[in-house]
């Protein structure tokens, strides 16, 4: 495929991006960038022994952030490493979402961008490729706003009845 990945989803809504955004997520070649991030775990042992059970980070005030995407045919696998601990995730397009997957759990975002943000909406997603229903969605909270030279990143993930189970925040800057 000749275009990159979010350029697929996004369109033109890209163009509008600043620089350092655009060209990351714009790239046919994949790329690296590196932060500081806060991570908080949920707090008591079931969210706890849950957040581990799913390879979440764990719990840091301050850790450092490698990021590296790798383009693999229309694909893009994600690894994000938080200070020792590896979370990888494998995206790609199908129709109009994007789709994230890591271990046995697949999202499905809707991609909305403006000229500073770019805001991940989960609408679907599937445990072991069972859709999972509207009611039972784990709360993902994910967006991207601009920086000079990158982005501030908030990430949340929520399941209902048992609630956080991690957030990590912090800023990227590419390489």
């Amino acid at each position: 495929m000749s275009n990159s990945l979010y350029r697929r989803i996004l369109g033109d809504k890209l163009d509008a991006l600043p620089a350092a955004m655009r060209q990351f997520h714009d790239s046919k070649n994949g790329g690296t960038a590196r932060g500081q991030f806060k991570v908080t775990r949920g707090s008591g042992w079931f969210r706890t022994g849950l957040a581990s059970l799913m390879r979440l980070p764990p719990s840091s005030p301050d850790v450092p952030l490698e990021l590296s995407v790798q383009i693999d045919g229309n694909r893009e696998r994600w690894i994000r490493q938080f200070g020792t601990h590896s979370m990888k995730t494998l995206q790609w397009q199908a129709g109009s979402l994007l789709i994230e997957a890591g271990g046995p759990m697949r999202f499905g975002f809707e991609l909305i961008a403006d000229e500073t943000t770019i805001q991940f909406k989960l609408v679907r997603a599937w445990f072991i490729r069972i859709p999972i229903p509207h009611s039972l969605l784990p709360q993902i909270e994910a967006i991207e706003t601009a920086c000079d030279g990158g982005w501030d990143a908030i990430v949340q993930f929520s399941l209902p009845v048992v609630g956080m189970l991690i957030r990590y925040e912090g800023r990227v800057l590419v390489d």
